[in-house]
């Protein structure tokens, strides 16, 4: 089956680079939106099949556009300079400095040793620190990474076999909590960089960190929740008898000095509203401080060695395709075009937000979770005309739907999971598939109520 995914992927991707190559040399510069829509089609499908490393995608994208010469070369390079992108390049410094200090393992291993031989209890913890590091680390595959080591040591020293319904449950747990409800939390997942980086990019809206829980927080309550009702089931007797948790050990100084810099950058993220300073700028002065040699943090040699700046292309990258689109007028008629069939502003409020989340949905499916926004954001504007909404509430009800996966390959952190903990595909995809109807079903109603109280449809 994976060879055919495989297979697959490459005919997808070759007829795309075949039809892209064909429109660039018979057609002119008459022809701008033919033009731009085959690389960025080309350069979303490279992304999401990652059949060629993210960092070569991004410098052909970056040149292609460039070749065309259908915008100035700083909207095309417009990502570098934006929120979202240097957030992302603090995420991956601060989650380098708690994974390689220990501080994750250490602050995971306090909350577990008091589960004993307590299913529920360990599934439970594992959910809520899930939850909990997404305050701590602002990208999900460096939680991902810490989270599932220790779900599978756990569910090990319980007494659980790896195929066994309760490591499926304990893992499962890990994975889907450290991602789905933390897009409540800004700073917290990929996607979600992207798309209120692109917004701000093309609209100048940007959500204070405040600001975006108190709105996202309803779909992403509904998701904790059912998660937590989804996983009690999946307990089962134990083949052996369990023994103690491995012991933490006394936090090192290091750990400490750490500990107490990101809980004043936390304090910072969650009062932002306060004192008007991006997330990012205060991320980026984070890893600025990780990375002075006198705080003994980070090896001076750590950016060489230990940190991977090639999603840091992509991400500009994704950003390029939503400015050149929007510059050069190209979302404006695509919106045209596509917008209408959902008939938006002709059946309530409600229905709108199922339109646009949907839509949301199904071209996360078919870009993958962190290339959606190339092709939502520059659409929010005409949605938003449709609707009567602002253009803040149009990015929102996007963001929802770029966070309901269906199949797990939506979001790669779950990819990772399975791989890490040998979580069935089947039974993650069946849990993502409740928890989006859930979603659908309670979430988004909850949502709408919530939002007109607040009044954030403008």
């Amino acid at each position: 089956m994976q060879e055919w995914k495989i297979s697959a992927a490459h005919v997808i991707v070759g007829g795309l680079a075949f039809a892209t190559l064909w429109v660039l040399l018979t057609t002119d510069n008459t022809q701008t939106y033919l033009r731009i829509s085959a690389v960025s089609l080309l350069s979303i499908a490279l992304f999401a099949t990652r059949l060629l490393p993210e960092i070569v995608t991004a410098i052909g994208c970056f040149l292609a556009f460039i070749a065309l010469a259908v915008v100035p070369n700083d909207v095309i390079f417009s990502g570098f300079s934006s929120g979202g992108f240097w957030l992302m390049f603090s995420g991956l410094i601060i989650g380098t400095a708690i994974s390689t200090t220990g501080l994750g393992m250490q602050i995971a291993l306090r909350i577990f040793q008091r589960t004993g031989d307590s299913y529920v209890k360990a599934a439970l913890l594992l959910i809520l620190s899930g939850m909990g590091l997404g305050l701590l680390i602002p990208s999900t595959l460096p939680r991902i990474i810490i989270m599932m080591p220790i779900a599978v040591s756990l569910s090990k020293t319980m007494g659980y076999a790896t195929d066994s319904r309760g490591h499926i449950g304990l893992a499962l747990s890990a994975a889907v909590a450290t991602l789905l409800p933390t897009y409540a939390v800004l700073t917290a997942n990929l996607p979600t960089i992207i798309q209120i980086g692109a917004v701000e990019t093309l609209y100048g809206i940007r959500p204070s960190y405040a600001q975006y829980f108190i709105e996202q927080w309803p779909i992403n309550a509904v998701r904790a929740l059912t998660l937590i009702v989804l996983m009690v089931p999946f307990a089962n007797s134990r083949a052996d008898q369990a023994s103690e948790l491995e012991k933490p050990s006394p936090f090192t100084p290091v750990q400490i000095r750490l500990l107490l810099l990101l809980a004043f950058a936390i304090a910072l993220w969650a009062t932002d509203g306060l004192h008007g300073i991006s997330p990012a700028w205060i991320a980026l002065t984070l890893a600025g401080v990780l990375l002075v040699p006198a705080f003994n943090i980070l090896e001076p040699s750590a950016m060489k060695t230990k940190i991977d700046m090639s999603p840091l292309f992509f991400l500009a990258a994704v950003f390029a395709i939503s400015a050149v689109a929007q510059h050069s007028g190209l979302a404006q008629t695509v919106a045209d075009s596509m917008i209408p069939y959902l008939h938006l502003g002709k059946g309530g409020g409600l229905r709108d937000l199922y339109a646009i989340t949907g839509m949301s949905a199904l071209l996360s499916h078919l870009t993958t979770a962190p290339a959606a926004p190339a092709i939502l954001a520059p659409l929010a504007s005409t949605t938003a005309n449709f609707t009567g909404w602002s253009i803040e509430a149009v990015s929102m009800s996007q963001i929802i739907g770029i966070a309901t996966p269906l199949l797990p390959y939506q979001a790669p952190p779950l990819i990772i999971a399975m791989v890490m903990a040998q979580i069935p595909a089947a039974a993650l995809t069946r849990v993502c598939c409740i928890l989006a109807f859930s979603g659908a079903a309670i979430g988004l109603p909850v949502t709408y109520i919530w939002w007109a109280y607040l009044g954030v449809f403008g």
